[in-house]
């Protein structure tokens, strides 16, 4: 087999003249048939400019090729078979020749001319390579198992971290939830102390208004039996006449002051609050209520019972002269 190749490959190489002479041929053919083509299109438009391209196409005109056109025609046509078929054998030669080397293990032909040492060698090497090639597996492998487990460990890493921070935040929002829970509950003790103020606040401005009302029912009480007790002792005729020396500054039936306030329902009424009238600091500083005993104790000494204050007058030493002119202008009430 070895022998029919090395032959069919110096074939191949002595035939390298033949074939360039062949296709040194084909290609002058192939100008010439160019040339003709060329040629016989300028003859169609000659002939059609003439009129006897009808002709020719009724077929009244007879078609001749000369002799030296057809023969060289001929012989290119034949050479070129040649040569194709030439081509033709040389390829399949080629192609089985190609399929014997294709059958034929490269490995065996190598081993089949390679010495026993340098097969030893070759197999020593090939055991190498194997187990090179295992134990890069195998690292590949330790290293895949790492990887996975480093990922794995990454991940454990990462839930415990979200577990811890869930954790954080729940813990976080549970102290927020106590803290505002306590906030509320101190603001629900505050308002129910506030509340609780507010009642006993109430209670006792309630329980002191009742007081000032039982007070001043009892003082009006005491003060309608002071005055009822005032109006059977006096002698209004007396009092009529006891008034006249007050009424040189005062009167009593009408609300006009003169050398003094007047003292229109004097009884009962403020001290020091006739409109218009400009008291004295004492006047003012005293306060409450004319009462039927404090009117007594006025008109009895105005310095005495008030000291400091503005009044001109002396006092009325008799005690039912008192009772009398009281009497007179609680009997001059004007509602």
């Amino acid at each position: 087999m070895e022998d029919w190749v090395n032959k069919l490959r110096e074939t191949l190489k002595s035939d390298t003249v033949p074939r360039v002479a062949l296709m040194a041929g084909t290609a002058v053919l192939a100008v010439v048939v160019l040339a003709d083509a060329f040629g016989a299109r300028d003859r169609a438009v000659a002939m059609r400019a003439d009129g006897r391209m009808g002709l020719l196409e009724e077929g009244r005109l007879p078609v001749s090729v000369p002799s030296s056109y057809r023969v060289p025609r001929d012989l290119a046509s034949e050479a070129r078979r040649g040569v194709l078929d030439e081509a033709a054998e040389e390829a399949e030669a080629i192609a089985e020749v190609t399929e014997d080397q294709d059958d034929t293990d490269p490995m065996e032909m190598a081993e089949a001319d390679m010495p026993e040492e340098d097969e030893a060698a070759v197999v020593e090497d090939e055991r190498v390579d194997e187990e090179e090639a295992e134990v890069a597996e195998d690292d590949l492998v330790e290293e895949e198992v790492e990887t996975e487990v480093a990922e794995d460990e990454r991940a454990e890493e990462d839930e415990v971290e979200v577990a811890e921070d869930d954790m954080t935040e729940d813990a976080v929002e549970t102290e927020v939830a106590e803290d505002e829970r306590a906030e509320e509950d101190e603001i629900e003790v505050a308002e129910d102390e506030m509340t609780e103020d507010a009642v006993e606040t109430e209670v006792a401005e309630d329980e002191r208004v009742a007081e000032d009302e039982v007070e001043v029912a009892a003082d009006d009480a005491t003060e309608d039996d002071a005055i009822a007790s005032l109006m059977a002792s006096a002698d209004l005729s007396n009092g009529q006449r006891v008034w006249r020396q007050c009424a040189a500054c005062h009167v009593y039936d009408a609300e006009q002051n003169r050398g003094g306030p007047h003292l229109v329902n004097i009884i009962g009424r403020e001290v020091a609050a006739a409109d218009g009238w400009r008291y004295s600091s004492a006047l003012q500083e005293h306060g409450g209520e004319w009462s039927v005993d404090s009117l007594l104790a006025w008109l009895e000494n105005p310095d005495s019972y008030i000291p400091g204050n503005q009044m001109a007058f002396r006092g009325l030493r008799d005690e039912q002269d008192r009772i009398d002119v009281l009497g007179f202008l609680e009997d001059q009430r004007i509602d």
